[in-house]
Parts: C-alpha cells; structure tokens; sequence
C-alpha cells in the first residue's frame, strides 16, 4: 500500500512538471526523495528538478539527461538536481552532498556544487567528490572551470585532462596537479560497470611552423607560424587517434573508415586539443606542444555508433 501511495505521488508530480531525465541503469538500491516524499528508484523511472538521489551501499545509479548528459554515481552518494536547463543559457545546477559523481556533459552548461566548490562544464567528462570536507575535481576529458563555492576567495581556475585539484572550506582551489590512475580507477569501480571503464587516454604531439618572409611585420610572421605549427600538431593528434584501441576488438580507425559521421566528429573533437607549451627555435621555426585526452565520453559516440549497426 505504501509504495502504491507513493507511486502515486510521483505520478502526479510527473504530470505537472517536465522531466529533466531518467534512470537509464542501476545496480543495488537508490531513493528518491521528491516533495518530502521517499520512494525507491527504479531503472527507466524519470527524474525531475528538485529531485534528490540517494544511492545505498554497494549500489550505483546512472541517469540520462534530457541535453544528453550522464549523472553515474557511486555507492553512499547523494545529490540534489538544483536546476535543469534554466535562463537563457540552459544551465543544470547539481549539488553533490556526499560521496562521488562520474560526469559526461553535453553540449548545455553543466555545475556540480558543493559545500566547498563549484564546477562548471560544458562538453566535457569529470570526476567530483567530496571527502573529509574537502572537494576533489578530476577532469577526464576537455577541461573545466573550477572556483571556490565562498564568493570573493580566490581566482578561477581552468583544469585540463589529466589534472586534478582540491578545494577546502573558505579556500581557493589548490595548483592543479596531474591526477594518479589509481585515483581514477577507484571511481570508475564504483561509478561503471566493468565493460564501460576505459581510458582517459592522453595524447600528446609536436607541431611545427615557419614564419613566413612575407609577413607584414615580426608579430605576424610570428602569429602565422604558430597557426601552421598548430595545424601540424593537430594531425599529429589525429593521426596517432586512429590508431587508438576504443573497443577490444576495434580501433578508431575502423570505425572512420565505416561512417563518415564518425569521421567527422573525430576531426572536430581533436581541434579541441590544447596547447601546452610554445616555442621558437634559433632558426626561426615555431613549435608547439599539444594534448588531448580521449574519455568516457568521447567513447561514448562509438558505443552508440554500434548499437546502430
């Protein structure tokens, strides 16, 4: 009778207010806790802002958002979906109050906050968890802008792939750090079943340019080098993407050489590498350092693709 009761409730709150997403898979027990009610959360259930997930012990939840964002949390977590898409600049607002979220964002703008920090994203995958009153931010893919959650402490701080920071109460974030696998496979153990834990894989080129004589003045020839030494650390990039393993039996060229909307979004996702040291030689030429890391999410776009076929 009880469940029917709540049932119930949910079914008249989803009548009243859209949904911003649905529990797409989980393993172990959750609650949700939705206008002071509690009822316990299924797979294909829909969520809703203003929403509470709770995941008990040994358990996980993945949630699938209507900007094609994805929510996996771990055992022991609790978060809050604050907002979903709201203003004009579409911003889902989640406030993390304990434990661990593994996040891949779409394309709308994406917060995690907590007690001690705010995390803001947008096409990109992290890692946010709270532990001993601290806030730790790992960015698996892209980068993120990271802030203490106290106005006026601190300066913002832009994460790379591969990096990490800690933000403790009333402090600014700390120098981001290259993050340890051993941190990451923790929280993929507890965020991921085991066929969906792969990467980040972190790819790293040199390009090279030679300032053109043609160039109006010094600081064009300079620029202009730059830009060719850019391009060439690009198709570096590309070059050394396909030849990545993105599923046990295939690698990211197979998959290219299948669809050219694969292609495509390949190309694209590469331009987004950036640039991590620059340089001229004693010739004249400009050379660049580049990176790129390729994630959970950047995966994901080969997993759908197959499913398709």
């Amino acid at each position: 009778m009880t469940f029917l009761f709540l049932f119930a409730v949910g079914n008249v709150f989803a009548a009243s207010e859209k949904e911003a997403g649905n529990i797409k898979d989980m393993r172990g027990n959750a609650d949700i806790l939705r206008e002071k009610q509690k009822y316990e959360a299924r797979k294909n259930e829909p969520v809703f802002k203003a929403d509470t997930v709770k995941t008990l012990e040994k358990s996980r939840v993945k949630i699938l958002f209507v900007d094609d964002s994805l929510v996996m949390v771990g055992e022991n977590t609790s978060f809050l979906i604050s907002e979903h898409l709201k203003d004009k600049e579409n911003i889902s607002v989640f406030n993390l109050i304990d434990g661990v979220m593994n996040v891949i964002v779409g394309k709308k703008g994406f917060e995690v906050h907590t007690l001690t920090s705010v995390t803001s994203a947008r096409g990109t995958s992290f890692l946010v968890w709270t532990e001993k009153g601290k806030t730790g931010t790992a960015v698996t893919e892209g980068r993120v802008e990271l802030r203490s959650a106290q106005a006026g402490v601190g300066e913002k701080m832009i994460i790379n792939a591969g990096n990490m920071s800690i933000v403790e109460i009333g402090k600014p974030p700390v120098v981001s750090v290259k993050v340890h696998p051993d941190l990451i496979k923790r929280f993929y153990e507890e965020t991921l079943e085991p066929d969906e834990r792969w990467g980040p894989v972190i790819l790293k080129a040199t390009g090279s340019g030679i300032m053109p004589p043609s160039a109006v003045n010094p600081a064009q020839a300079r620029l202009m080098g730059l830009r060719a030494a850019k391009v060439d650390a690009m198709r570096n990039l590309l070059e050394q993407a396909y030849g990545v393993r993105i599923m046990s039996d295939s690698s990211i060229q197979d998959f290219v050489l299948k669809s050219d909307v694969i292609k495509t979004r390949v190309d694209a996702f590469i331009k987004g590498a950036w640039v991590v040291e620059e340089r001229q030689l004693a010739d004249g030429t400009i050379e660049v350092d580049m990176e790129i890391a390729l994630g959970i999410g950047f995966r994901k776009m080969f997993l759908e693709q197959r499913e398709k076929n």
